[in-house]
């Protein structure tokens, strides 16, 4: 062949060549893996096994994988989504957001966890979380644990949530291969996500929303976590926006969520059945977060044959009706002082001092929808409160009811203190005042208990009860006055509610039209119970026209309907002060400086010690002894 044509032919078979393989295709399996498709899968088991990535491959199609290489597929019916995935679960983000040493338990982390997994659950949660965060009372961490592929940033967005206005942490606790995983396997993830967060966290509470606003794989799990570990779990049972006083508690208030108790005491009178049926039905209507209270009905030898029939059906009850306790006292006679208040005391013993307490109710008493919330936010707050022992020590309980008349025997018209701030006077939500309560208070266990011991050694004295200078009006039952005893004896004092200038602003309002004097004044000094009965006391807050005062001496205020409190509590924009901050009332409705207060308190407790604890005139009071009030024991 001549030059020329081979030096062509040779170049030819080079172009062929580098055409060759340029196009030949480089994803081609190995031949025994093509023809045997076990071969191939064994290859990639072992490869994967050995390289171990790091990262999670990629999610695959549900239409691409290969059936034989999974579990039989779970199908949805609402959109067809396979949930068939059920290995080993990794946290790949979990990591990022935790802190790289574990948390040490020797001191109170305040740490308060929001978790949920649903999209609508976390935009529900997330304005309480960022309100608590702002508030700076707890270090505040929220955690997403759903199926969503939805990322931190674009729930950020899609709820408008800027970093500068919502100081919390975030943590995605969601598994790898969420939206293809099952339920079993979630569920796992979540208690494995709350394990990994306590252990480098240490949150005091979890909080979440109610079952049905949530997956039930992520509610089985966080039941099961919190069983398992102790950790309080505040499962909300209405919208945030409705509870959002629950961002002014710190940790260790919210700690004793589930531990609350309070139980609910009437008496009942002889006659009149119609205002006890109204009272029991406004507590029937009240929004109890979910768990209604005890009420326990003491019934007196006399009873109105209406009332019973009603006990007997309940009809319309839906939260109380398997939550009644009835009692019927068989004494025959009508009960003197003594006997009626040793009987009031009696109707409440607390099971654990510290976190079960009595609400005392008075037939004529209707209360407001949203009673509960203010009675769990002000226990929460003021008794359970990391602060609660150091500040609050000497408040005994929180009532329900704004005074308009003073509960002394004068009953002048009484008006809540205004309290100066930068040189103008201002009404604030709240105050204290050294008066018992018996129309719709609260009253802490451990304070009730000291009650009962209190009125033992009182009763045990050898001064008659003539020999005793009565300052509360007979309207009221005769406990009140010991109760006032112990008051002022040893200083302490009950937490007013006051929301002056909002025209439906009560929680509890006191009906007078069905009133009946107690049992045990009902034939006492006749002349002076229909002067009170007929003492015009107008209201001082609410622009009522009338207002005839009778019986109790007091003007019916419009009920809040509101089944929560965040509508008053909202026009507070400061928020609500300190208890340092609240002005302090003496029994009489005078106000009350710090010195005042302490000097009143120790003078009463000498002449007390003297005249009915059986003390010396100039003995020295024992701090250590069991009560120092009393120089005798029982």
């Amino acid at each position: 062949m001549p030059r020329p044509r081979r030096i062509f032919f040779a170049i030819f078979v080079l172009v062929l060549v580098y055409e060759f393989f340029k196009h030949m295709p480089t994803d081609l399996p190995p031949a025994a893996d093509r023809f045997d498709p076990t071969i191939a899968r064994l290859r990639e088991e072992t490869i994967t096994r050995l390289g171990g990535s790091v990262k999670p491959h990629s999610f695959p199609k549900p239409d691409a994988m290969l059936s034989d290489n999974l579990p039989p597929a779970k199908v949805l019916e609402s959109n067809r989504k396979v949930e068939t995935y059920d290995g080993m679960i990794k946290f790949y983000e979990l990591a990022q957001s935790l802190p790289p040493y574990k948390y040490s338990q020797m001191a109170s982390s305040r740490a308060v966890l929001f978790a949920a997994s649903s999209l609508h659950s976390v935009s529900d949660l997330l304005p309480l979380a960022c309100r608590m965060a702002s508030q700076q009372l707890n270090y505040v961490h929220f955690t997403l644990m759903g199926k969503e592929e939805i990322s931190i940033e674009g729930v950020k967005e899609v709820n408008g949530i800027r970093e500068n206005e919502c100081p919390m942490t975030w943590h995605d606790a969601r598994p790898d291969y969420a939206p293809i995983s099952t339920d079993d396997r979630m569920k796992r993830s979540v208690i494995g996500g709350l394990q990994n967060i306590q252990t480098y966290i240490s949150p005091e509470v979890t909080i979440t929303q109610g079952q049905r606003w949530e997956d039930i794989f992520f509610w089985d799990g966080i039941e099961a976590y919190s069983r398992e570990n102790g950790i309080p779990h505040v499962a909300l049972s209405a919208a945030s926006r409705d509870l959002m006083w629950i961002a002014s508690l710190d940790s260790k208030s919210l700690r004793s969520w589930n531990k609350i108790q309070i139980e609910m005491v009437v008496h009942a009178p002889s006659e009149s059945s119609g205002s006890l049926i109204r009272l029991i039905k406004s507590l029937d209507a009240a929004d109890f977060l979910g768990s209604a209270p005890s009420l326990t009905i003491e019934l007196p030898q006399r009873v109105d044959p209406q009332l019973l029939q009603f006990l007997q059906r309940l009809g319309g009850l839906n939260q109380l009706s398997g939550r009644i306790t009835i009692r019927r006292r068989i004494q025959p006679h009508d009960m003197n002082t003594v006997e009626s208040s040793i009987r009031t005391v009696e109707s409440f013993y607390p099971r654990d001092p510290e976190v079960t307490h009595l609400l005392l109710l008075s037939p004529q008493t209707e209360l407001a929808p949203s009673f509960y919330h203010y009675l769990k936010f002000a226990v929460l707050n003021y008794k359970q409160s990391s602060r609660a022992k150091r500040v609050f020590s000497n408040m005994i309980g929180i009532s329900l009811e704004l005074p308009s008349s003073k509960p002394t025997t004068d009953s002048q018209s009484f008006t809540p203190p205004p309290m100066t701030v930068e040189g103008k006077e201002q009404f604030l939500p709240s105050f204290l005042w050294q008066s018992p309560n018996s129309n719709a208070a609260l009253y802490f266990g451990d304070a009730w208990a000291e009650f009962h011991s209190f009125m033992a050694q009182r009763l045990s004295t050898l001064q008659s009860e003539n020999s005793q200078t009565k300052i509360l009006s007979e309207r009221f039952p005769a406990f009140m006055e010991h109760m006032l005893e112990m008051i002022r004896a040893k200083g302490y004092y009950l937490l007013y509610p006051s929301f002056p200038g909002i025209k439906f602003s009560s929680i509890a309002t006191v009906h007078t039209e069905l009133y009946q004097p107690p049992e045990e004044f009902g034939n006492s000094n006749p002349s002076t119970s229909v002067e009170e009965a007929t003492q015009v006391s107008r209201d001082p807050t609410q622009p009522l026209a009338g207002g005839i005062s009778t019986g109790l001496g007091s003007v019916g205020r419009p009920l809040n309907r509101a089944s929560t409190i965040m509508p008053l509590l909202d026009l507070f924009s400061s928020g609500l002060p300190d208890l340092d901050d609240l002005p302090l009332l003496s029994y009489d409705g005078e106000g009350l400086t710090a010195e005042a207060y302490t000097k009143q308190t120790e003078q009463y407790a000498r002449q007390f010690r003297t005249h009915f604890g059986g003390c010396a005139r100039d003995g020295e009071i024992v701090e250590t002894s069991t009560d120092p009030l009393f120089c005798i024991q029982v």
